[in-house]
């Protein structure tokens, strides 16, 4: 998946840019995935048909697929190159931040260049880079006191693609000893919400308190029926051998908001290490 281009002033290297530079990309990924699932639901079999003929000659005409099963294999390869894509924005912003957090240990608040140091941060970065995801983890926890949130998710990404670049059939060598193979992810999901909690706006009541973040507030446009809110929530899917691995357009889109997650938890304790090590105000 390919980074959106930096703006003037973006190749800095800085935690401003790293959350602008990876939540434009996973905007861009939302966006693609949402309009290739929408695409799917409304393909026209005849408009495929067309095209198809349109350049009067195919490889191996023996071999084309009919509109149905067309469909199938795009949602299959829009599967696997999401869950690729996202997975590729995860362990690459863990790259950015362990050179940020290098930076911020070796250079600290020294803004002379020095040859030394920058050689020493270069080995550093180049073998954090050949680690395994594991081991990266455990780096950035080790040497710099970096918690990542939602690490499981992370790896059920990666157990997922494992499956998907075989053909997406669980075998015995992907489940855990539990006997399956669990991926583990976000999601909002509607809780209805009690009267007294409705807006005041609305109730003539005093205000209530601010609601925690990823929770919303919102109408169900009817009247009668009583107002939600939506949480974000843990969700698992479980796969046993020989069932093949496939997620819901919901659970896709889940997999997104994980990663966002993911790497919004990331930069909070890469920016906690910053203060930490440079004070408040730097």
């Amino acid at each position: 998946m390919s980074q959106p281009q930096p703006g003037p002033g973006e190749n800095v290297l800085s935690l401003q840019n790293i959350s602008r530079t990876f939540f434009t990309a996973l905007q861009r990924q939302h966006d693609m995935l949402a309009f290739n699932i929408a695409g799917l639901h409304t393909a026209d079999p005849k408009a495929y048909e067309h095209f198809s003929t349109l350049s009067r000659v195919m490889p191996v005409p023996q071999a084309h697929l009919p509109a149905d099963q067309m469909r199938a294999y795009a949602r299959g390869l829009m599967l696997r190159t999401t869950i690729n894509d996202l997975l590729t924005v995860s362990a690459e912003c863990m790259v950015q931040c362990h050179l940020l957090c290098l930076f911020i240990r070796e250079q600290g608040k020294n803004q002379r260049r020095d040859p030394l140091v920058e050689k020493i941060i270069g080995e550093k970065q180049q073998a954090f880079q050949k680690m395994s995801l594991q081991d990266r983890f455990t780096a950035l926890e080790e040497n710099f006191g970096i918690v990542c949130e939602l690490e499981d998710g992370v790896f059920s990404l990666a157990a997922a693609l494992r499956v998907l670049v075989r053909g997406g059939l669980v075998t015995n060598d992907d489940i855990t000893p539990d006997g399956s193979l669990t991926l583990e992810f976000k999601a909002m999901q509607d809780f209805e919400v009690p009267a007294e909690t409705a807006p005041a706006a609305e109730t003539g009541a005093e205000a209530p308190a601010e609601l925690a973040p990823g929770v919303t507030v919102h109408g169900t446009g009817d009247e009668t029926k009583p107002k939600t809110v939506a949480r974000l929530t843990d969700t698992t899917r479980t796969f046993k051998p020989g069932e093949m691995l496939d997620l819901t357009d919901t659970e896709l889109l889940g997999l997104n908001i994980t990663v966002a997650k993911f790497v919004d938890g990331l930069l909070r304790s890469v920016d906690h290490f910053g203060r930490a090590q440079l004070g408040e105000g730097a």
